[in-house]
């Protein structure tokens, strides 16, 4: 099926992927894994679904299973749905993009002959925000693509149900053949609806015209509607539309002005180029009421399909192995916590090394530091050719996600501004988490070499972990059983300010010993002062609470008073949050949430230990010098490697998803993409593309090849199109809703019959066929 992916307008103007050659043998992963490029553009912006529901169906592989019967197939809605990726602004963010979001399908493939069509019949459990629906799918496919023919010929329909209920949430078809492309989809939801409409025409993918219709209405506004019309050949990109007009592009990848964006990496051994495997989860499944349901376990916790029960504390599942062209099953015993601690150990390097590079601050007290607005988030970044931080933007966060608005004027803070708090405490996604920078007593001047910044790796603590102190302590942002039920429970406009005891909300002054949280630590359960465990996972206490979607994060907690005592040298002691930054090497956060990411969830085999799955990797990347890395030229970042294709932690800016120029992150239409790409460059000398990581004293070397790629077409003068003779079509006939058909009803001649009961262990993981 891997002619579905070229069913959108991103692979119609796609450009050749990569050809390198590498030290490394050519028989290698590193040399031979594919790489893809597709463009982004307006238009692929109305028919996102779309192209989500394409690489789901080439993820599942129907094409490998031909006639095999119906089998089970995982597939990540994160991979397939690269809109997700943003900008992560804490620790409780960045876990939720990186966690793993399994859906689980049920597939059929069935070819009578050589000269019948393949027919694909696909269920798929999938939930969204909490709510399990079903996908229904069908495909008639006769012809795979061609260069005559660039989107082959088929017939896809499908349909998604809220689970019980009988009517399609969104119904929608694509159908191609003899060098044209229809789609057409229709959505509906209590928020309101849309519709979709596309009808392309090509000779080939060097040349081509097309036109696409949306419309939205609902959300308490006007409708809004959007036309577009299309045309382009060999260089260039013309697209005319009812709210910007006429706007060319160029389709030369190899153009200064073309804009680059990788979603997925891959890591490879520096001399073998074997692909790097981490031990970051495996299969599971398992049985309840009398149904089977199959899910993943791993490092974030358990990732289960829409519809499925979450296994109880206790309970088995069945680890899934694959060997020797089949599969076998473990079973392994669930353990299970509403809450997850985890570690933090201190790493350090200086002020000047973190030059450009760019962290978030969350500042109480505005005033002193010149900022425009109190209790607000900043996007800043230390300039060593100033001796300053510079503030750039603020960052607001509702429960749609946060955007980054550039301040008016940028502000310049001086290091003695933040004496007062001893120094700056932060959150840095390229130096891979929090990190404080110590500036206790400075004043004037500073030799930014001698500045200490620290960082922090992070990890996981499981129950069996005898280092754990069995007594924690808390000064800022402490939560407690009963905080967190006093906070979720109040109704609107309830006097309680936050989900944490009250003395230690926001509390960056000193605070006396009879003010710090006390905590015990057993079987890596936080539990507070009064015996109780300091959990709430019940979702619905925290749908009136956007900034706490992703959970409650505790503030740093610390087994010595002494890491907090306050320089000040007060008598009695007294006691600063900030201090545990600069003096403990090693500090916890406790995380209590409604979802997977913010809850514990392991697995002990049948000795009683616990599977310890591996955390992301840190590793180091030396931005090379040039413009292509903008502001982040010549500096050192941290980024983190959760298993292959997914290296993630790349600064980002905005572009605007119409003119792809680099537009404030709050413009309406903008999109976050990562600020530049690792080169993949092996004959280069010396490597650009490597990263490099230290584990135990031990450093390693890794090549790096970016597998998946976005390319934003440059934008030219309306005239360069004009006088390449480009016109975009008027009077296109666009697909209706009357070719609609619901492949889950008897009388849909797509109808795919009852779903089958499959038990057996999933044959397909994120397009990998196991068995």
């Amino acid at each position: 099926m891997k002619f579905l992916l070229t069913c959108t307008t991103r692979v119609l103007l796609s450009a050749v992927a990569t050809t390198a050659y590498a030290a490394p043998p050519a028989t290698s992963a590193y040399l031979t894994d594919p790489q893809s490029s597709y463009v982004q553009d307006a238009t692929s912006q109305s028919i996102g679904q779309v192209n989500m529901i394409a690489c789901i169906m080439y993820s599942m592989r129907p094409d490998a299973l031909v006639n095999q019967g119906p089998y089970v197939a995982l597939v990540d809605q994160n991979v397939c749905n690269s809109g997700n990726t943003g900008a992560a602004t804490s620790g409780a963010t960045a876990g939720a993009a990186q966690a793993p979001n399994y859906m689980t399908a049920v597939v059929s493939s069935t070819r009578a002959s050589n000269s019948d069509p393949m027919l694909v019949s696909a269920w798929l459990s999938v939930s969204e925000q909490g709510t399990p629906k079903k996908v229904f799918a069908h495909i008639s496919a006769t012809q795979a693509a061609s260069a005559n023919n660039p989107y082959g010929a088929f017939r896809m329909d499908y349909c998604g149900k809220a689970n019980g209920t009988a009517a399609c949430i969104f119904n929608g078809f694509m159908q191609a053949g003899n060098g044209t492309l229809s789609y057409y989809e229709a959505d509906s939801s209590p928020s309101g609806s849309s519709t979709t409409a596309l009808e392309l025409t090509s000779v080939g993918t060097a040349s081509g015209s097309g036109s696409l219709a949306s419309q939205q209405s609902g959300g308490g506004g006007s409708p809004q509607s959007m036309t577009f019309g299309f045309a382009y050949d060999q260089t260039y990109f013309l697209r005319d539309d009812t709210q910007n007009g006429p706007q060319c592009f160029s389709r030369d990848a190899a153009d200064p002005t073309t804009g680059f964006a990788v979603w997925q990496y891959g890591l490879y051994d520096a001399t073998s180029g074997a692909r790097i495997a981490r031990n970051s989860g495996f299969p599971i499944q398992y049985t309840a009421a009398a149904t089977t349901y199959q899910g993943y376990a791993g490092y974030y916790g358990l990732s289960l399909q829409g519809s499925a029960p979450i296994p109880a504390n206790g309970s088995t599942v069945q680890k899934v192995d694959y060997q020797n062209g089949g599969a076998t099953t473990t079973n392994y015993t669930v353990v299970t916590n509403g809450g997850r601690l985890n570690r933090y150990t201190k790493q350090t390097r200086s002020l000047q090394s973190i030059d450009r590079i760019h962290f978030n601050v969350f500042v109480n007290n505005a005033a002193p530091l010149g900022l425009p607005q109190s209790n607000a988030q900043y996007d800043m970044y230390w300039d060593d050719t100033t001796r300053q931080f510079i503030a750039d933007a603020q960052i607001n966060c509702s429960q749609n996600g946060c955007n980054t608005s550039n301040l008016a004027q940028v502000v310049a803070i001086a290091p003695s501004a933040w004496t007062a708090l001893g120094g700056v405490q932060g959150w840095s996604q390229s130096l891979g988490g929090n990190l404080f920078i110590n500036l206790a007593g400075v004043s004037g001047a500073i030799n930014s070499a001698t500045i200490t910044v620290v960082y922090y790796v992070q990890d996981l603590v499981y129950p069996d972990d005898a280092t754990v102190p069995a007594t924690l302590y808390c000064v800022n942002n402490c939560p407690s059983a009963a905080s967190l039920g006093a906070y979720f429970s109040q109704g609107a406009g309830g006097a309680v300010a936050s989900p944490f005891i009250a003395s230690t909300y926001n509390s960056y002054q000193p605070v006396l010993a009879a003010n710090v949280a006390q905590y015990s630590v057993s079987g890596a359960v936080l539990t507070d002062g009064m015996g109780q465990a300091v959990v709430d996972t019940n979702p619905s206490d925290y749908q009136n609470y956007p900034q706490y979607q992703s959970g409650v994060m505790s503030g740093n907690l610390f087994a010595s008073l002494a890491d907090a005592v306050c320089p000040d040298n007060a008598s009695p002691a007294d006691y600063c949050g900030y201090m545990v930054n600069n003096l403990a090497s090693v500090y916890y956060v406790w995380q209590t949430g409604p979802s997977p990411w913010s809850q514990f969830a392991a697995l002990k085999d049948g000795t009683g230990s616990f599977v310890h799955f591996d955390a992301p990797l840190d590793v180091n990347f030396a931005v090379p010098n040039g413009a292509a890395f903008g502001s982040y030229a010549g500096t050192s970042i941290v980024l983190q490697y959760n298993a292959f294709g997914d290296l993630w932690g790349i600064p980002g800016t905005c572009v605007s998803s119409t003119t792809n120029l680099p537009v404030d992150c709050s413009t309406a239409g903008s999109r976050y993409v990562p600020d530049f790409v690792i080169p993949f460059d092996p004959t280069s000398a010396p490597q650009q593309g490597v990263v490099t990581a230290s584990v135990n004293g031990v450093n390693t070397t890794y090549l790096v090849k970016w597998l998946q790629r976005e390319i934003r077409l440059g934008m030219k003068a309306t005239s360069v199109c004009t006088n390449d003779s480009l016109t975009v079509p008027s009077n296109v006939q666009l697909p209706t809703q009357a070719s609609l058909t619901d492949p889950s009803s008897s009388n849909s001649p797509a109808y795919l019959g009852v779903e089958p009961s499959i038990t057996s262990a999933p044959r397909v993981i994120q397009g990998v066929v196991k068995y």
